[in-house]
């Protein structure tokens, strides 16, 4: 039952009168109070945040609450609660979400102790993919943590709450109340000194949020919210596998490169944290090297879509269309009957826009759930002829390194001079760009001061025609093999030895004790630029496909699909 005699209650009542009807109240903590409540237009049910009274009261922290909860209402992932209002209304600042019926993660734990590793690994990838859509829109949660993550029902699919509220808290000093040390739990080290955060941030409060579910406890646990923080930025953390000993090695290294201090250590990305999940052997059996699997925020439509494919967009559609208080079509729908299947056993995605429409629902609201479909669809960055061939074993590790993508629709002009940007961007140096046709060329023109003498050879390219683009980026590390290995072996090895040879020769007159110590410092030589060669070439090859894929996600951006060309069709199978 509601206290109505609480003016926090009362006066967001008086807020929402005639739109929604307040039932319970399901949840309060520092920063919110969350209520359950009854769409009366819609008749549905939904949860309603406001900020408490002593928070309210200051215009600037409104302020910022709506514009963050607008932020966070503009992210559409299916692991992320929707947002369908944000408004102020009389000094009460409120905003209404989907309604997620089940447990918080943190509920979840509490009951059991700790979660399975295979739980833990599909659930840690639903909110790594919710934080790369994210992080993509420049949105960063700022608190990660167990009670932000809701479970929906029996399927025990992740939703993620609370974006962008954490930033509030920032304006407040923190107290040894149990919600704010339950949010310093989870603070990352640049949090804690107060520095620019990104989406890395995240990552580490997403690595103890892993701890915690496989441990049943932090990997910090003090006394005090203080003595927290301290050890956020200073102390080393548990390794995972120690406290967890069950649990997949696999997933213990990902945990613990999630709690790294430096953030540059830690994975780039939500799709990063992604793939090493799917390498969990109590995930997935079996994992391609080669390929690498980037979930990115555009696509273009596909001509043809499954039935189940279909029937997901028109469910989307018609709950798009639902959540604006028009009329609500049927939860199925049925392609005209003279509409045919395509040779491929799939549908016409116009059948699908049509059918829609005929069901009652708006145009608009079709092209938003096909271009969130459209989201989901994965592009495949792939090593490219280079990555395999067989390594020489006396060098260790890949003169050249290669790799390529193609996606579907073709790059807008200023998308080439977008990409342009972008290289620039990530790779922190001069480039040289040239254009012939639909074909851009990028290449290092300038050595960089952290690269020594040695000048950068890596090349982009990106080629736009015939209704797909693919891109191409390698890199040549030959300069860099010839430095390491005639730099040390000959400069180091062969001067150092001859120096050997020259004392012992001069001491014990003993020409095969010489030579052999002569031998010993060329092999220690060689076997130190092999093993710094080895070294550099698995940072090129890391950056060089951490480059690949943001090329890809920016490429996306800017594809346009041309029209296709009537295909041919015939009556479904009997």
């Amino acid at each position: 039952m509601l206290d109505r005699l609480d003016p926090a209650i009362a006066s967001l009542e008086r807020a929402v009168a005639g739109q929604y009807v307040l039932e319970k109240e399901i949840g309060r903590g520092g920063m919110g109070i969350v209520f359950l409540a009854n769409d009366v237009q819609l008749e549905r049910s939904v949860a309603i945040k406001t900020l408490p009274l002593h928070l309210a009261a200051d215009a600037q922290v409104r302020s910022r609450f709506l514009r963050e909860a607008r932020t966070a209402g503009a992210l559409s992932h299916p692991n992320i609660v929707p947002i369908y209002v944000a408004a102020e209304r009389d000094g009460v600042v409120y905003f209404v979400m989907r309604y997620i019926a089940g447990e918080s993660l943190a509920d979840r734990i509490a009951r059991l102790g700790t979660i399975s590793a295979r739980e833990t690994v599909v659930l840690l990838r639903q909110l790594a993919s919710a934080l790369g859509q994210a992080h993509a829109h420049g949105v960063v949660h700022r608190d990660i943590k167990a009670e932000n993550v809701l479970l929906e029902g029996e399927s025990l699919r992740a939703m993620l709450t609370d974006f962008g509220i954490a930033r509030l808290a920032e304006t407040k000093a923190l107290t040894a109340t149990g919600t704010v040390l339950g949010t310093v739990q989870y603070m990352s080290p640049e949090q804690v000194n107060g520095d620019t955060l990104d989406g890395r941030s995240d990552l580490y409060s997403l690595g103890v949020l892993a701890f915690h579910m496989l441990a049943g406890s932090f990997p910090f646990e003090r006394r005090s919210a203080s003595a927290i923080l301290v050890a956020h930025v200073n102390a080393k953390p548990p390794r995972m596998q120690d406290v967890a000993p069950s649990a997949p090695p696999e997933l213990c290294a990902i945990v613990d490169r999630l709690l790294l201090k430096s953030r540059d250590e830690r994975f780039a990305d939500g799709a990063a944290v992604q793939r090493a999940l799917d390498a969990v052997p109590e995930f997935v059996e079996g994992a391609v090297h080669s390929v690498v699997v980037v979930e990115t925020p555009k696509a273009e439509v596909p001509t043809v879509m499954s039935s189940d494919d279909a029937q997901e967009v028109w469910a989307r559609a018609a709950e798009l269309q639902a959540n604006t208080g028009m009329y609500t079509p049927p939860p199925t729908f049925t392609l005209p009957s003279d509409a045919r299947v395509l040779v491929t056993k799939g549908y016409d995605s116009t059948l699908v826009r049509s059918a829609a429409v005929d069901a009652g629902i708006d145009a608009k609201y079709v092209e938003r759930a096909l271009d969130e479909r459209k989201r989901s669809a994965p592009a495949l960055v792939v090593a490219g002829p280079q990555l395999l061939k067989k390594v020489n074993r006396f060098i260790g590790a890949p003169l050249k390194l290669d790799y390529e993508c193609t996606i579907d629709g073709e790059l807008r002009e200023d998308g080439f001079e977008e990409i342009a940007d972008e290289v620039r961007r990530l790779l922190g140096e001069m480039v040289t760009v040239s254009a012939v046709g639909r074909t851009l060329t990028i290449t290092t023109a300038l050595a960089a001061a952290r690269q020594g003498t040695n000048m950068r050879r890596l090349q982009v390219t990106v080629s736009s025609r015939n209704g797909r683009t693919t891109l191409r980026g390698n890199e040549d590390l030959g300069q860099q093999a010839m430095s390491w290995f005639v730099g040390l072996t000959m400069g180091v090895g062969f001067t150092g030895g001859t120096a050997v040879l020259g004392a012992i020769m001069g001491t014990t007159h003993n020409p095969l004790l010489g030579f052999g110590a002569m031998g010993a410092t060329l092999i220690s030589a060689f076997s130190t630029a092999r093993f710094m060669f080895r070294r550099t070439s698995r940072k090129r090859d890391v950056e060089l496909r951490e480059v690949m894929e943001k090329l890809v996600l920016k490429a996306r951006e800017y594809v346009v699909h041309p029209v296709a060309l009537p295909q041919a069709i015939s009556d479904p199978p009997t």
